[in-house]
């Protein structure tokens, strides 16, 4: 009985511990606030709505098209005014427009500190011809004492498919360190922010985290060694068995600069053209993380 009892206790734990993993806000984009001004917003999320309000024109709003639920998103890149065309946006922190500069910037975030390993969700996409949508998710750490904040994990869509059905989605996303964030913002935007082209749009739905799934994931996770490390021509990559997966470097900014695929137990890369300084890598193996780590290349 106290066997039973023990294992029990232990299931109700290990449950609480992955329902208790941080999710996407409103992320079904069920619920809907009206702003009384001719414009409803999406709960917890920012959007252009406000900023072109004076031009009656609005660049996301509810839909009934949806891949599960009642309501999506749909962003449509709109023209406002002269030439000028605003992308349809939403992000969890601020959407900021400069209207002297006629530009605009994507703040702040949501209060967040774990470290899930890709964002997922349905969509279907009508970007203009040479036109491309992303989605975006970033991850930071604020540093007291350097005074600045640093991004620290990121996962990245551009795609200029023309998705007419409803499809499924799934970002990975790579830390570059092993800080934990405390900060995270998700942006997805219909048009390139650029050049916008007023007959991109798209619709967004079911946004969820996927995290490691337990205790048996970690079966998955390999050794890598990389040498030499600091590099400066090539480098080469071991990993601890023969993988069939996807290896990705990120420059210490979080652009990615790298991609490849490992067909094998090692690979040997040209880094001749990389900028001297600290860069990080994920490998990728059915879009889960199963190694990562951090290299230098100094001349």
């Amino acid at each position: 009985m106290k066997k039973a009892l023990l294992s029990g206790m232990i299931l109700i734990f290990f449950v609480a511990s992955i329902s208790a993993q941080q999710q996407v806000p409103n992320g079904g984009f069920e619920d809907w606030t009206d702003s009384g001004l001719g414009y409803e917003d999406p709960d917890g999320w920012d959007t252009p709505n406000e900023s072109t309000l004076v031009t009656g024109v609005f660049t996301v709003t509810k839909s009934d098209t949806v891949s599960t639920g009642n309501y999506s998103a749909k962003l449509k890149s709109r023209l406002l005014v002269g030439e000028y065309v605003s992308p349809g946006v939403v992000t969890l922190g601020e959407f900021v427009v400069d209207f002297l500069t006629q530009t605009a910037t994507f703040e702040g975030g949501i209060p967040f500190t774990d470290k899930p390993i890709a964002l997922k969700g349905d969509y279907r996409n009508f970007p203009a011809a040479n036109d491309s949508t992303i989605v975006m998710a970033i991850f930071t750490e604020y540093l007291e004492a350097k005074g600045k904040t640093d991004t620290i994990g990121l996962g990245v869509m551009y795609t200029n498919d023309v998705v007419a059905d409803w499809t499924s989605f799934s970002v990975p996303i790579s830390f570059f360190n092993d800080h934990d964030p405390d900060t995270m913002n998700i942006i997805v935007v219909s048009s390139n922010m650029f050049s916008p082209n007023k007959d991109s749009y798209m619709f967004i739905d079911n946004f969820a985290f996927e995290y490691e799934a337990g205790i048996d994931d970690l079966e998955n996770i390999i050794e890598t060694n990389i040498f030499p490390n600091p590099a400066s021509d090539k480098m080469s990559f071991s990993f601890g068995k023969k993988i069939n997966a996807s290896l990705k470097i990120y420059s210490n900014d979080g652009q990615q600069v790298y991609s490849s695929v490992v067909n094998g137990t090692d690979q040997t890369i040209d880094v001749n053209n990389f900028a001297v300084g600290t860069y990080y890598f994920g490998v990728f193996e059915k879009n889960k993380k199963i190694s990562s780590g951090q290299f230098v290349i100094s001349r």
